[in-house]
């Protein structure tokens, strides 16, 4: 991968994340700052990675553990954007908004490669 291409990634999670932060602090919605509904849709991206990847000839485990490691790393970004905003303190609910805008994002990745 080239580095334009990281930049360009890595800045549009960042921006999913900060845009999940945003969304609840707006809406205060439940929906999107529910743990179990992000950890279901964590579970269907990587059923649906893992997928996938199956069908282009890896073996099953190896797919799963691919999927969840990809998944998984979606993480990241939302951890830093919460301390960021936050001022280096965590907030749980605000986490899960913006862990969920960048499980949408894993998910356009997912079905368009």
């Amino acid at each position: 991968m080239s580095i334009p291409i990281i930049i360009m990634a890595s800045t549009t999670m960042l921006l999913a994340a900060y845009i999940g932060i945003v969304v609840f602090r707006i809406k205060n919605n439940n929906l999107i700052s529910s743990k179990y509904i992000n950890l279901a849709f964590s579970f269907v991206l990587i059923a649906f990675k893992s997928f996938l990847q199956a069908g282009k000839g890896f073996e099953l485990l190896s797919a799963i553990g691919q999927s969840a490691g990809f998944v998984y790393m979606f993480i990241i970004p939302a951890f830093v954007v919460v301390f960021m905003v936050n001022k280096f303190k965590f907030d749980m609910d605000e986490f899960m908004s913006s862990w969920f805008f960048t499980q949408i994002c894993c998910l356009f990745v997912i079905s368009t490669h």
